[in-house]
């Protein structure tokens, strides 16, 4: 089987209008080149000419028959037989022309992936929507750099070129779009050597609607870089329960202390604290379950104790919580009565005591929904 200096992989959902000049454009680019090289058309499942079109200019064809632009991009790269592979939307808005700048970057500096930056190159006027440019890839791109230590300046850029054996090491799942965002979290994660250079882009030549949808899209790209880092979520999450229930047994041992004209551990800070316990119970259980179902990294050790208590345990501590819960409520409800129902100064003290039940009741139950979905996971399979 032959193989080449570079693959091309172009992913195509029904792209005929736009086909002929891409492709044309790449051979060109291409033939400038000292370098073997092949073109490949991932069709993902187009009721147009696009496969008729793509064969007549040379193209070798590869069928993925699951949806999805992640989808068409892994069988292409799978099906591939270049040492790197280049890929780039077939819409005609990546200019093609950098495409030998990108592949002799990656051999001189022996560079793991090249990322044409639009954002460090010119932008044509009506290229990018103004959402896209000025908020969703500054704030995903700076995610990223942040969770995954890494230097981009766009994230979002779908013309990029790599190792084949680099990639193979990454182990990129994503079906949808969000695989441009997994491709370079998981580059960063194998601490691959990611350069970009100024690229741009243009308005795309198709006169339909692009297969982007600016919100749904949007959302399924920062819920997978947030659930590539549930160490962000452990930790938030601990440093707020850590930091509320210190300060809830401060506000007991001192009650409500004066300082100037504030009054601080009174009542509004004691439901303060309540909210801040619940958010960081959320955010610890959240990371909880990518732990379970996603990541192979390893939580802190009182997370993995946590994690492996059995659910018998889990469901006695529930039940003796909702007893204790239940009691406590009854217990001052006949308070109240003996009072016939007057205003009566526990304020306080309910605090408190919901306080201490809902945190650990919230808790366990959070733990057994995990243990629960886990088992139904194990089932599946």
């Amino acid at each position: 089987m032959k193989q080449y200096d570079l693959s091309f992989v172009f992913p195509c959902l029904n792209e005929a209008e736009t086909i002929p000049v891409v492709i044309q454009e790449l051979k060109e680019v291409v033939e400038k080149m000292d370098i073997s090289s092949e073109i490949i058309l991932s069709d993902n499942g187009s009721i147009d000419d696009s496969v008729k079109l793509a064969e007549q200019l040379g193209c070798r064809i590869i069928h993925a028959t699951q949806k999805g632009y992640g989808e068409a991009l892994k069988k292409g790269f799978q099906e591939a037989r270049g040492k790197y592979i280049a890929f780039a939307d077939i819409d005609g808005s990546y200019p093609l022309k950098y495409l030998p700048k990108m592949y002799q970057k990656a051999v001189d500096e022996n560079a793991d992936m090249v990322v044409a930056s639009r954002t460090k190159g010119r932008i044509e006027k009506g290229a990018m929507p103004f959402l896209h440019r000025w908020l969703g890839t500054p704030v995903l791109t700076g995610l990223i750099n942040f969770l995954f230590r890494g230097k981009l300046s766009d994230c979002n850029s779908g013309f990029r070129l790599f190792k084949k054996e680099a990639y193979e090491k990454w182990q990129v799942h994503s079906s949808g779009m969000e695989f441009a965002s997994e491709l370079l979290i998981k580059a960063l994660k194998n601490k691959a050597k990611i350069v970009e250079i100024p690229a741009g882009l243009r308005p795309d030549k198709r006169s339909r609607a692009p297969h982007l949808k600016t919100w749904r899209d949007g959302m399924r790209h920062l819920l997978f870089i947030l659930s590539e880092s549930p160490q962000l979520f452990e930790r938030v999450g601990l440093g707020l329960i850590g930091i509320s229930t210190l300060l809830e047994v401060l506000s007991i041992l001192t009650g409500p202390v004066h300082l100037g004209q504030m009054v601080i551990f009174d009542y509004h800070s004691k439901l303060i604290l309540l909210g801040l316990m619940m958010l960081g119970l959320q955010s610890y259980l959240f990371s909880g379950a990518i732990y379970v179902f996603k990541s192979s990294e390893k939580p802190f050790k009182i997370t993995s104790m946590l994690l492996a208590l059995k659910q018998e345990i889990l469901f006695s501590i529930c039940i003796v919580s909702i007893l204790f819960l239940i009691l406590s409520l009854l217990g001052f409800v006949v308070f109240w009565a003996k009072n016939t129902f007057h205003n009566i100064d526990v304020i306080h003290l309910l605090l408190d005591v919901l306080y201490g039940l809902l945190s650990v009741l919230m808790f366990s139950f959070g733990l057994i929904q995990i243990h629960l979905l886990k088992c139904l996971k194990v089932q599946s399979k």
